[in-house]
């Protein structure tokens, strides 16, 4: 099948260049535009047990798990961070054990609890501020979702901070799916907690113009053929095509993680040319995409939705880097949106 040209942008950055860069700028006050002030690095702090799970900020997927054990991950989260009001949803499949057949059983289980709070660090004072955003568990007579007085580690939950605040209010809403990829969706629900803060982010380029999609045969092919297109540039070793269709979210993650004000400024920190290659330094490979190379009919992909359904992402993620003879792969992980024009394009590079 013919790859056809299409207009690309990008908005997120690879997970370990964001924390290299974070804590590369501890104690250095980085050029910024001017009409931004970010002043402290943000971090996610996410603890759950008993349940499959991701958790998105503003509507972008930052962590998933699908295992029942004990869970927990501090991340950073700038390039994902709003000025003002910012959400944060818990997207949760609950899960009580394995019958008699090795079956995972979902349903409430009074071992399942999460824990979420956002941890704030000023670049150069280094002062720490930490929320607790949400804290819960089942109430196993009725089943409901419950807040609890005290967090998992037994201490007060801490709603305000002096450059950022959330209510304690939590919204439990139904109605969607778990899809990791490997296997059926599975129904969910969500855990929705908002906080706010003062700094001032970039607006995410997309979120002005992204369309609600509908699952259809169509969008299926146009989502393989925007995996087929990057995958070219990388195979290829065209960077520049790479730069061109990426440049107004380096911008965006520049600004975000107090790099600079540009993309340059962004290659300059990241150096992102290393990783866009079909061979990497350390030996990794770029690999097929799995739909070209197992002949996987259209049906079968797993699609993921975030962003209150406008945008999109195939999982597993089909671009990917592996060293012969080695077990761990390396993604990365492409999210796309669609504008009016009905011209797919990527929003985000997500966990």
């Amino acid at each position: 099948m013919k790859t056809k040209p299409m207009a690309w942008i990008v908005g997120g950055v690879l997970l370990l260049a964001v924390t290299l860069m974070i804590w590369n700028v501890k104690g250095t006050q980085m050029a910024r535009a001017s009409d931004y002030v970010i002043d402290r690095n943000y971090y996610i702090i996410i603890q759950s047990n008993s349940a499959w799970f991701n958790v998105m900020v503003n509507g972008i997927n930052t962590q998933m798990y699908s295992r029942a054990d004990t869970f927990s991950t501090s991340l950073p989260i700038n390039h994902l961070m709003q000025s003002d009001i910012n959400r944060v949803t818990y997207n949760f499949v609950p899960i009580q054990g394995r019958d008699d057949k090795d079956q995972t059983l979902f349903g409430p289980n009074k071992e399942f609890f999460i824990h979420i709070a956002i941890e704030s660090v000023h670049l150069e004072t280094r002062a720490r501020e930490r929320i607790t955003l949400v804290d819960a568990r089942y109430d196993m007579e009725t089943e409901q979702i419950m807040s609890n007085e005290k967090t998992i580690f037994d201490m007060e939950p801490v709603y305000q901070q002096a450059h950022m605040s959330t209510t304690g209010e939590l919204r439990l809403k139904s109605g969607f799916e778990f899809v990791d990829g490997h296997g059926p969706a599975i129904p969910s629900q969500h855990l929705i907690a908002e906080f706010r803060t003062t700094d001032r982010f970039p607006r995410f380029h997309w979120l002005d113009e992204a369309v609600v999609l509908e699952d259809t045969p169509k969008l299926r092919r146009e989502v393989r053929d925007a995996y087929r297109y990057i995958h070219k540039l990388i195979e290829s070793g065209d960077f520049g095509g790479m730069r061109r269709i990426m440049e107004p979210g380096w911008k965006n993650a520049a600004i975000s993680l107090n790099m600079g004000n540009s993309a340059d400024d962004f290659i300059r920190s990241v150096e992102p040319y290393k990783g866009y290659v079909k061979r990497r330094e350390d030996g990794r490979i770029l690999q097929p995409l799995h739909f070209d190379h197992l002949e996987t009919p259209l049906e079968l992909d797993h699609l993921q939705f975030m962003a209150d359904g406008r945008v999109v992402r195939l999982l597993p993620n089909p671009i990917q880097w592996e060293r012969p003879g080695a077990t761990h792969t390396t993604f990365s992980r492409f999210v796309f949106y669609m504008n009016e024009e009905g011209v797919l394009m990527v929003a985000a590079i997500v966990l």
